[in-house]
């Protein structure tokens, strides 16, 4: 199942946001093959091309209608990053399910890749040296009420910050897919220290990529923990990926990428958003209005 991906709302959403970061990686805009990534536990990795113009390529962290799974994945080589300097990442991710909701998934950012622990560990729990950005799906009665969106160091499930968007089952029920955002603006102090960022945009309204609530959270972090003894914070190595885990539930947690087919150049790599044919059939019948 491949739900809809709308790169007009991601273009929307960044004419609001301070300018792009020169750092990082963005799987919402460009193709991401996760075939070549390293998996972990209940992850798999396929791409495919149906014929109607586009590439696909989806991670499959945990596998709907299979409980108690722990996936996790992660890019193959480590990325280089100057934390004293701003970086971002981007990603569309759904959720498959029903009754029971839980537990949740995180883009992870660590020192070595790996899976965590079951349920309400995410599959992040264990991982240290590691910051995270975690779509919490389910709660006890002493947590924020989910789902919600927080942020995580060094293998802990004790949140930095949270914030909770009251969406209940709609957000692993939504017809489209929803786009996350994981950014760091550095403190200028050149100690690794600065402000961790996160955001969640959920479309709203069926075939109308500009109808969207964007839920964010942010929290001041020390990154120093992502280095190597005696590795300067301008020449970090991370490795970035995702973990998912659902516990009692039997909810699947995907990553999906597209890609125009056949020539992938770079005005057509901004329609990799426009991979259904539902919204390119709306756009067809309101041209001929």
């Amino acid at each position: 199942m491949i739900r809809k991906l709308y790169a007009a709302a991601l273009l929307a959403l960044a004419s609001t946001l301070p300018a792009q970061a020169q750092q990082g990686v963005s799987m919402a805009v460009n193709y991401t093959d996760f075939s070549s990534w390293s998996v972990y536990g209940s992850a798999s990795a396929a791409n495919s091309t149906p014929g109607n113009g586009f590439t696909y390529s989806v991670l499959a962290l945990t596998q709907p209608g299979s409980n108690d799974s722990v996936g996790a994945a992660f890019a193959p080589t480590a990325i280089a990053l100057n934390l004293n300097e701003a970086f971002s990442f981007d990603f569309y991710f759904y959720i498959v399910g029903d009754a029971l909701r839980g537990d949740g998934l995180s883009f992870t950012l660590a020192r070595e890749p790996g899976s965590g622990g079951s349920g309400s560990a995410l599959g992040y729990e264990g991982i240290e040296h590691s910051v995270a950005l975690a779509i919490d799906t389910f709660n006890f009665d002493d947590e924020p009420a989910s789902p919600s969106l927080q942020l995580l160091q060094n293998g802990s499930t004790q949140p930095l910050a949270v914030t909770e968007t009251g969406l209940g089952d709609d957000i692993r029920n939504s017809w489209a897919q929803s786009l996350v955002t994981l950014s760091f603006t550095p403190s200028g102090m050149g100690d690794a220290t600065g402000t961790l960022s996160g955001s969640f945009l959920y479309y709203t309204m069926p075939d109308d990529p500009f109808s969207y609530t964007v839920y964010t959270v942010s929290s001041a972090v020390d990154l120093s923990s992502l280095l190597a003894e005696g590795q300067n914070p301008e020449d970090a190595l991370l490795y970035y990926g995702f973990t998912a885990a659902n516990g009692a539930a039997s909810d699947g947690h995907f990553i999906a990428s597209a890609a125009p087919v056949p020539e992938p150049g770079a005005g057509l790599m901004l329609l990799a958003g426009l991979a259904s044919l539902a919204w390119v059939g709306a756009r067809r019948r309101a041209g001929r209005r």
